[in-house]
């Protein structure tokens, strides 16, 4: 019924949850943790306090109830960890291993000729922002320079490289 005020039902949660928020550095949890502490103080809507916090609504009934059952801190537990630092989704890591093996043996001019690489040895098909993204990280460079265009003039270049290059 809209106008209704939220109430958590644990007056045990709330006392903690002023304690947390305050040590609380800025981001999801503290968000979560605010939204919480609104509902608890039973002086908000529901449209108030998801306005308040800039999420939806159906969020925070998500987050009430999961308080409610399970308590604070599986509030504050992510749902779904994303990958491990230095993994790739999808990738197994003996192909990563093998790319940075090909890479580190300069087999590879271009990143599109990893991106056919991985695609037709390894069945694995992804971008070229993506692949371009991983060379890098691996500490790939460019072997072949990148090409200048058909209408340079030279002259023009080394007068300004000779006007410009002083002020540095």
């Amino acid at each position: 019924m809209p106008g209704t005020t939220l109430k958590l039902g644990s007056p045990e949660v709330a006392a903690v949850i002023d304690a947390r928020y305050a040590a609380e550095p800025d981001g999801w949890r503290k968000r979560r943790l605010l939204a919480v502490k609104l509902a608890a103080k039973g002086q908000s809507t529901s449209a108030e306090v998801a306005e308040l916090c800039g999420i939806a609504r159906s969020h925070l009934f998500v987050w009430l109830r999961r308080v409610r059952e399970e308590g604070l801190e599986a509030l504050l537990a992510r749902d779904k960890p994303g990958p491990r630092e230095g993994s790739r989704r999808g990738v197994p890591p003996e192909v990563m291993e093998a790319l940075t093996a090909r890479l580190a043996a300069q087999q590879f001019a271009s990143a599109e000729q990893a991106r056919r690489w991985l695609k037709e040895e390894h069945g694995i098909e992804r971008p070229y922002g993506t692949v371009w993204s991983w060379l890098k990280k691996a500490k790939g460079v460019l072997r072949v320079p990148r090409p200048t265009h058909s209408r340079k003039n030279p002259d023009a270049a080394c007068a300004f490289k000779k006007q410009h290059g002083r002020k540095a």
